[in-house]
């Protein structure tokens, strides 16, 4: 039997504790295959606070993700704070609303990254619980 599921907002505190690498990799099976097919995009990831950097590109309509300095490369560059890239994730903070806030620098074209993050699918926002009877 399925009940409702929990609310990832509900779960702040654990998702402070995951590595950034597992939400890349959650942003992976998000891609949606067909609208990236043509996609090739690099962007990093500066989380200002922890002093790490995540380089994420995408190859043959699929995300491929590293810890690694900034590529020069890149189309874009992010530097955000980890309480506000998880405020992004959970829902609290709007992506275009964000990006074109003081509350964050972006290095590179902005117009880039939106099409990037145009290319994943949006996670429903709650996850299955599964209970006995």
């Amino acid at each position: 039997k399925v009940k409702q599921g929990t609310a990832l907002a509900d779960a702040v505190a654990l998702l402070r504790e995951i590595p950034r690498q597992q939400f890349f990799a959650s942003m992976a099976a998000r891609l949606n295959g067909l609208r990236a097919e043509e996609a090739a995009f690099k962007v990093n990831f500066t989380f200002t606070d922890l002093n790490e950097n995540h380089v994420l590109w995408i190859e043959n309509a699929v995300l491929h993700h590293r810890k690694a300095a900034p590529d020069a490369s890149a189309d874009a560059t992010l530097a955000l704070t980890h309480e506000l890239f998880l405020k992004l994730i959970i829902g609290q903070a709007g992506l275009k609303d964000t990006l074109m806030s003081d509350d964050l620098a972006v290095e590179g074209s902005r117009l880039d990254l939106l099409r990037f993050f145009r290319l994943f699918d949006n996670p429903d926002g709650t996850f299955a619980i599964v209970t006995p009877d």
